[in-house]
């Protein structure tokens, strides 16, 4: 198996600590955040949206899957949270919580 495999597989298994049953989508999504936060601009769910190729409302389920507090009142994972962009009050910016940026490190190593 190549390296490039092994280490795809190991963050699948990283991602399965959290949740045994997350959808590579709500993977890519907390990736997608974590990438726009690293570049040193948060992420809209919109953008989440259009990067994933899903609807704003899919968008939006997958970023609370991934908050503190998920759809129904369940608890999530809390890797991100969402905060109101103070440009453009309607928008919902995405950073990466405390517990969001110890994954990202687990998920590089």
């Amino acid at each position: 198996m190549s390296l490039t495999l092994i280490k795809f597989a190991s963050m699948v298994e990283e991602f399965r600590k959290l949740d045994t049953e997350m959808q590579a989508q709500t993977m890519l999504a907390f990736i997608y955040v974590a990438r726009m936060e690293r570049g040193g601009s948060p992420a809209s769910v919109k953008e989440v949206g259009e990067y994933l190729g899903l609807t704003s409302a899919s968008a939006s389920r997958n970023i609370a899957v991934l908050s503190k507090w998920s759809r129904h009142n369940r608890a999530g994972h809390d890797l991100v949270e969402a905060v109101e962009n103070p440009a453009f009050r309607s928008q919902k910016l995405i950073k990466l919580t405390p517990k969001g940026k110890r994954v990202i490190k687990s998920l590089e190593g």
